[in-house]
């Protein structure tokens, strides 16, 4: 993991082992959470080893910028395209991006009006000169962007964390049946 220019880090409850992200001050089980890094348990003075094997132990992969908007945010190639435009163009219509990116132009309407809604552009309607109007895109802050993609994410962590929980769950009950005499749901592959 490399450093940031904010505060948010990996915490784990000494006492229960559940984890949490935030920028310290972190509490479970009445105690304040010690923090981790991606390497291991460096901050709660437990050894790596005790509970990972030397190729988890590994430093993790940072994700690419693209990686994390497509998974996280829903976002196409080619609505990352719109996006970067849109943040490099300053305020522009339909039109004028269809013209830039090389997309049909419901294609990008429909990526604008996603960006709208995640809270990267601004969409307002701007009236024409000749008559008419028009929707105008414009980029928000950066400061408001990573804001609105930090809390995104956080959220998308957070639900993620559950299905891999419930993921556990099925898996632990998948075990239990399958030692009650029902067809095994879960195959362990082992090396020879």
């Amino acid at each position: 993991m490399s450093h940031r220019d904010d505060d948010t880090r990996l915490f784990e409850c000494d006492d229960c082992g559940a984890l949490s992200v935030g920028s310290g001050g972190i509490s479970c089980c009445g105690s304040a959470m010690a923090q981790i890094d991606s390497a291991g348990d460096a901050g709660s003075g437990r050894d790596p080893a005790d509970d990972r094997d030397s190729a988890a132990a590994e430093p993790i992969p940072e994700p690419a910028l693209d990686d994390l908007l497509r998974v996280v945010f829903g976002m196409s190639p080619a609505e990352l395209d719109v996006c970067l435009c849109v943040m490099e163009g300053g305020t522009l219509t339909v039109a004028e991006l269809t013209d830039r990116v090389d997309y049909d132009r419901s294609v990008v309407a429909r990526h604008l009006n996603h960006l709208a809604s995640l809270g990267v552009v601004k969409k307002r309607r701007q009236i024409l000169d000749r008559g008419g109007d028009v929707y105008a895109y414009s980029p928000e802050p950066p400061e408001a962007v990573r804001r609105r993609f930090h809390e995104v994410f956080l959220s998308w962590a957070a639900t993620a964390t559950d299905k891999i929980d419930e993921l556990s769950r099925e898996k632990v009950e998948g075990i239990a049946d399958a030692d009650a005499g029902s067809a095994t749901q879960w195959t362990v592959f082992r090396e020879p």
